[in-house]
């Protein structure tokens, strides 16, 4: 006796001395054969449903909530709470308080002698649910049962200081006639009905409006190009340079050619004053002579071309012009945009996910990220149809948008500056503007 009151005592020590829950689990499974003897102990509480789930099994270090074992014993609580006696701990007798397919698998994964330990406590609209349950191959002693009776009582003291006082067990707390309470909640619900303009945040680049596209104008190699991104481009400034060793060739030869075709022609013609037969070779001649001065003045269009000039004034928009020398490039393929600083408009990509019903003329505020301070109004312009992958992989609408003054913060935004548009839409309830997300995922998971 003396023993078992020893050890009941290093017990509880134990279990105060516990740094978390899991620890007093362990202690409440593994130790307690030690004042009685078992071969399994179960521990089990209660999760938000109401519903008992498996938290501690004596020898067990890792519990798989889908293993058979784990579901027969939380099948088998169920069955031990809905008899009138679960209230106190008693004996459970298999044949008569369990379900039949529950009683039928007893002997597959447990002991035959059941004894069900509740552990409940109530304190200050706080309480935890506990069930215990002990399995062994001999009977249950009468000396076991007022052991456990009495060390039941402390068990649940341990665990209910050890609870979770987490956001569910406040709401316990909070009483629904409280006066207070109730002002509460109506002014909640008559706020719920304020409206409010809905709106939605995207992502937003300054673009220039209307560029100039420099292109090239035929097939070559580009040797070097002239500008650097940012760079104040002048009319007839020269931009791109091709590798122009072939075209100068080419006209070269054909120039040559000219030449040649030239000098056949004028021999031919002195010719003629004595050969009268070499008079029906000077229309010929006079043919090759045009085509080659056709080719000639092709060469030199070509050889022209391999120097690209501006045909307007602006800024260069590039990310890096080395990255274009030795690229070879075909006629009509963009090398980069010249720009009028002064001609900017925002660029705009409404992710898929936060799309709303916008018309055209809409209200934007624009926030950039280099000032967070001041804010741009623009208007939208117009809104593409079919949505697109940004670089970040979004699949997202394209929204342009026109700024109302785009001196309205003393400067001009700089082209390809990045930022955050707000973008307003028509009226609605602060309700469904705090929980629109929400009803639509609801929707599409309900298919409602």
């Amino acid at each position: 006796m003396e023993s078992n009151i020893s050890k009941l005592l290093q017990l509880e020590h134990n279990c105060r001395n516990c740094e978390n829950i899991k620890e007093l689990y362990f202690q409440i499974v593994n130790e307690t054969r030690n004042i009685v003897p078992y071969s399994q102990g179960v521990l089990l509480t209660t999760d938000l449903k109401g519903k008992y789930k498996v938290v501690g099994i004596s020898d067990i270090s890792v519990i798989d909530s889908t293993s058979p074992y784990v579901q027969w014993i939380e099948n088998v609580v169920e069955d031990l709470n809905e008899n009138s006696k679960s209230k106190e701990i008693f004996v459970v007798e298999a044949k008569n308080d369990l379900k039949e397919v529950n009683y039928k698998s007893l002997f597959e994964f447990a002991p035959s002698n059941i004894l069900y330990i509740p552990l409940n406590t109530t304190k200050e609209n706080s309480d935890i649910n506990y069930v215990f349950l002990l399995f062994r191959e001999n009977s249950w002693l009468e000396n076991d049962i007022l052991m456990l009776k009495h060390l039941s009582s402390s068990l649940s003291y341990f665990l209910f200081a050890m609870r979770n006082c987490g956001f569910f067990q406040t709401l316990k707390k909070i009483s629904f006639k409280n006066r207070y309470f109730k002002i509460a909640l109506i002014l909640i619900i008559a706020l719920m009905f304020l409206p409010v303009r809905l709106s939605v945040l995207a992502p937003l680049e300054v673009d220039a409006k209307n560029p100039y596209v420099v292109t090239s104008p035929l097939n070559a190699v580009i040797e070097e190009v002239k500008i650097f991104p940012n760079d104040k481009i002048e009319k007839e400034q020269l931009i791109v340079q091709f590798d122009d060793v072939d075209f100068k060739n080419n006209y070269l030869v054909a120039k040559r050619t000219l030449d040649v075709t030239n000098a056949e022609l004028f021999s031919t013609k002195q010719s003629s004053f004595l050969d009268p037969k070499q008079k029906s070779q000077i229309s010929q001649l006079e043919n090759q002579v045009k085509l080659k001065e056709a080719e000639l003045n092709f060469a030199k269009e070509q050889l022209d071309k391999t120097k690209i000039y501006a045909k307007e004034e602006g800024i260069a928009i590039i990310n890096n012009p080395n990255d274009w020398k030795g690229k070879p490039v075909n006629t009509g393929e963009r090398i980069f945009l010249i720009a009028n600083p002064n001609s900017i408009e925002l660029k705009i990509m409404l992710p898929v996910s936060d799309a709303i019903f916008l018309e055209e003329n809409a209200i934007v505020k624009a926030f950039f990220d280099n000032d967070p301070t001041n804010s741009w109004k623009a208007k939208v312009k117009y809104i593409s149809y079919k949505p697109e992958l940004t670089e970040q992989n979004v699949l997202s609408y394209k929204i342009i948008a026109q700024f109302d003054d785009i001196n309205e913060n003393g400067y001009i935004p700089s082209i390809g500056l990045r930022g955050t548009a707000k973008i307003y839409s028509k009226q609605v309830s602060l309700f469904f503007y705090l929980f629109r997300k929400p009803i639509t995922a609801t929707r599409q998971w309900i298919g409602w």
